[in-house]
């Protein structure tokens, strides 16, 4: 019995030149008895929309994005499509879609167009969208987004994100804070920065590395990249003791996620989608308010075995949650449905 082949429609990364990571994780762990074939959409996210913002350009870009997908017709040597993040051109096979947040979450919550234009957009996409085989998605809380929005319920699927356990850490001195995040005010840099000022002024053998573009102060222990390779992002990990998140919207929190995947306990925002990440006192902490994320990493700080132990059930949680291959499974399951 062939591979039944699957056309995967994604988009590349406009700041890493890479497929998105979304994707990018699906082609890499696959689906037995499946074989993708990978088409990258050629309107790939403009950097009018790079920080997610709701003004002229990002509407108008969106909006001319969406006519073209409607008036391009895909068709080819393929079973069906998965589709990711908002690609919805005119497909002649059966097709599926996967997304980290639902259209309300995103019109509402991101581009913050809470109107009756908005609402439109909302409906319209969930009209197209019911359309569709399969919605997948990675949190309970887009699931029900989707539902809430009109998807019709047995169409929508939560199936997280695969990821190894890399938590080969490696020993160093001291503890490692970090941080990770492309978009400086929605990632919360300006809270990380100001938590870890008060932090590096009381313990000497603490230090930052603040990963992103971002006011970041000098400072002899202090470093700053605003970007870098992925095999040093790896590097850095493995030394890495706490990473904050403080993000103010946030449609899932993958460096969240691969951060626990090294062992790295997490501090975040109380944002929906990262509380089913992070496991407040198991993993990590959930912050209650700015204040209190110099009380948490303080408290990580003076108690090394609970540090250890949140790392170490950090590894575990992946492990059980996120396994490639009971992933895959799930995956195949929704593909076998397909007609």
């Amino acid at each position: 019995m062939g591979y039944k082949k699957v056309l995967l429609v994604a988009e590349r990364d406009t700041i890493t030149g890479r497929l998105k990571s979304g994707p990018s994780l699906r082609l890499k762990y696959g689906v037995d008895g499946y074989s993708f074939i990978v088409k990258e959409d050629p309107v790939s996210q403009s950097r009018y929309v790079r920080n997610l913002s709701f003004n002229s350009m990002t509407t108008l870009y969106m909006l001319l994005k969406a006519l073209l997908h409607r008036v391009t017709t895909v068709n080819g040597d393929f079973d069906f499509v998965h589709a990711f993040f908002w690609t919805f051109y005119r497909y002649r096979k059966p097709w599926i879609h996967e997304n980290d947040q639902s259209p309300s979450q995103l019109i509402f919550n991101y581009f913050k167009m809470k109107n009756g234009f908005g609402q439109r957009i909302v409906n319209m996409i969930a009209n197209l969208l019911n359309n569709s085989q399969a919605v997948i998605t990675w949190t309970n809380y887009a699931a029900r987004g989707f539902v809430n929005d009109g998807v019709e319920k047995n169409l929508v699927h939560m199936i997280p994100l695969p990821m190894d356990v890399k938590c080969d850490r490696k020993e160093h001195e001291g503890i490692n804070m970090l941080f990770v995040g492309r978009d400086y005010y929605r990632k919360g840099g300006d809270i990380a920065i100001r938590a870890i000022m008060s932090i590096l002024e009381k313990y000497k053998d603490v230090s930052f590395t603040y990963v992103g573009k971002g006011s970041v102060p000098e400072h002899p222990r202090i470093k700053h990249y605003e970007g870098l390779p992925r095999k040093q992002l790896e590097d850095l990990y493995r030394v890495s003791d706490i990473l904050l998140y403080p993000s103010r919207e946030e449609a899932y929190g993958l460096a969240a996620l691969e951060a626990l995947s090294y062992g790295i306990p997490v501090i975040a925002s109380g944002l929906p989608s990262l509380k089913e990440i992070v496991d407040d006192s198991v993993d990590g902490y959930i912050a209650k308010s700015e204040f209190d994320y110099t009380e948490r990493i303080e408290e990580l700080i003076r108690s090394p075995d609970k540090l250890n132990n949140f790392s170490k059930m950090a590894c575990e949680k992946v492990k059980i949650k996120h396994d490639p291959k009971k992933i895959s499974e799930e995956l195949k399951k929704i593909y076998e449905s397909i007609g």
